[in-house]
C-alpha cells in the first residue's frame, strides 16, 4: 500500500474511536501520511472531491446503517476513473459482504475493488507485547476484484507491511459467515459479560474494581457491543447458552459472572480455542481459570 500513497487515503469516520486510532498507531506506521476525512458534518458537496483524491477508502463508521452507507458510498463511487480500493472492516461480516457486493456488480465500475476484513484488534489493544497478542490478527473474509483493478499484489503487500511492521498476521480461512458464527461464539460471548453489566449497576461496580481494564472497555464500546449482539446472525443461541447457564447461579458478584460464561464457553466452543479470539474474551477465560479452577484446552 506504502508505494501506491500518491493519491492517499480517505477514512469515512476517521474521527470515530477507530478512525482515529488508524490515524495515529496503524497508517504512519505504514508509510502513509497523506490521510483525508469525512464526517456526517461534511457537506455534501466535499464528498466527490475527496473521493476522486483517494487511492484507498476506508469504511470505519458504526456497525448500526454500515451495510447501508457502504452501499451509498459505491453508488458515490460509480463515475470514478481512477483505480480505488475500499476497505470494510465491519465485526459482523456476512450481512454487509452480500449487500456490497451486490452493488458493486451493479454499478460495475471496473476500476473499484473492495476488500472485507475485520482487525481483531484496536486502541485498547494491539501490540505484540500485551499478554492477548495472540489474538490481534487481520481477518480477510471476502474480495471483490474489479475487472481492471486486480488485488493480489497490492493485498500481499498488505499483509506483509502489517507483519513486519505489527507482527499481526492476515488469516483468509474464513469466509464472512464463517467469520460471524465464531466470533459470536468468543467475542459475542464475552459482550453477554458486558450487557449484564449495563443492566445491573451492581455487576458494573464490581467489574469496575475487579476487571477494571475490561470495564473501561466495554463501558467506551456500548453501542459497538449492543449493535453486534443485535446483528449477528449467530448471537440468539449464545445468548441462550449464557443465559442458560446465568440461570444456574446466584447472580450476585463476578463467580457468578464467570462461572456463567466458562459455562457457556464450554457449551459453544467445547473447551478449544478459538480461532477468532479477542482480548477479552481471553482475560475472561484466564479470569475463570484463576479464580474457579476451568481449564480450557
Amino acid at each position: 500500500m506504502a508505494s501506491q500513497q500518491q493519491k492517499g487515503v480517505l477514512i469515512i469516520g476517521g474521527e470515530g474511536e477507530f478512525g482515529r486510532f488508524l490515524r495515529r498507531d496503524i497508517l504512519p506506521s505504514l508509510g502513509i501520511i497523506h490521510v483525508s476525512v469525512i464526517e456526517r458534518d461534511t457537506p455534501r458537496e466535499e464528498h466527490e472531491p475527496l473521493l476522486k483524491t483517494a487511492r484507498h477508502v476506508v469504511l470505519a463508521t458504526p456497525l448500526a446503517g454500515y451495510a447501508e452507507r457502504a452501499c451509498e458510498l459505491i453508488y458515490q463511487s460509480r463515475a470514478l476513473n481512477g483505480t480505488t480500493t475500499y476497505w470494510f472492516i465491519p465485526s459482523v461480516q456476512a450481512g454487509v459482504w452480500r449487500a456490497i457486493s451486490a452493488t458493486l456488480e451493479l454499478v460495475a465500475n471496473p476500476l473499484l475493488s473492495a476488500v472485507f476484513l475485520h482487525p481483531m484488534y484496536g486502541p485498547n489493544g494491539f501490540r505484540e507485547t500485551e499478554p492477548e497478542a495472540r489474538t490481534f490478527q487481520n481477518v480477510l473474509t471476502a474480495t471483490h476484484t474489479g475487472a481492471n483493478h486486480p488485488l493480489e499484489d497490492e493485498l500481499t503487500a498488505v499483509i506483509n507491511l502489517f507483519l513486519t511492521r505489527f507482527n499481526i498476521r492476515t488469516t483468509v480461512s474464513f469466509n464472512p459467515d464463517e467469520h460471524d458464527r465464531i466470533t459470536a461464539y468468543s467475542q459475542g460471548l464475552s459482550y453477554c459479560v458486558a450487557r449484564l453489566m449495563f443492566e445491573r449497576p451492581e455487576l458494573d461496580q464490581i467489574l469496575h474494581e475487579e476487571m477494571s481494564d475490561l470495564h473501561h472497555s466495554f463501558s467506551g464500546n456500548r453501542d459497538l457491543i449492543l449493535d453486534f449482539v443485535r446483528i449477528n446472525s449467530y448471537m440468539p443461541q449464545v445468548i441462550a447458552a449464557f443465559a442458560d447457564a446465568w440461570r444456574l447461579t446466584n447472580q450476585s458478584n463476578l463467580n457468578d459472572v464467570l462461572n456463567a460464561f466458562a459455562s457457556a464457553d464450554a457449551a459453544l466452543n467445547r473447551g478449544a480455542d478459538s480461532a477468532i479470539s479477542t482480548k477479552w474474551y481471553e482475560r475472561l477465560r484466564v479470569s475463570a481459570r484463576e479464580r474457579l479452577g476451568y481449564g480450557f484446552i
